[in-house]
């Protein structure tokens, strides 16, 4: 019975140090790539721009909720 239990627990600590890591290790990005940015009302019309003048690019826009 002790050892299912810690194999819980185990996997409920390493769930947890993910977790973790997800959240706080902050975001990398690769060699020559801008950093990521959180959209916001105060820098919307930056990211319309820099969409603009992207035309000739190819363009992504990932849009995420947490609902």
């Amino acid at each position: 019975m002790k050892k299912p239990l810690s194999i819980l627990a185990l996997l409920a600590l390493g769930g947890l140090v993910v977790l973790g890591w997800h959240f706080y290790a902050g975001a990398r990005v690769p060699a020559g790539q801008p950093p990521l940015e959180s959209l916001a009302s105060s820098n919307f019309d930056q990211l319309r721009t820099a969409f603009n003048v992207a035309s000739g690019e190819v363009r992504i826009v990932l849009l995420l909720s947490p609902t």
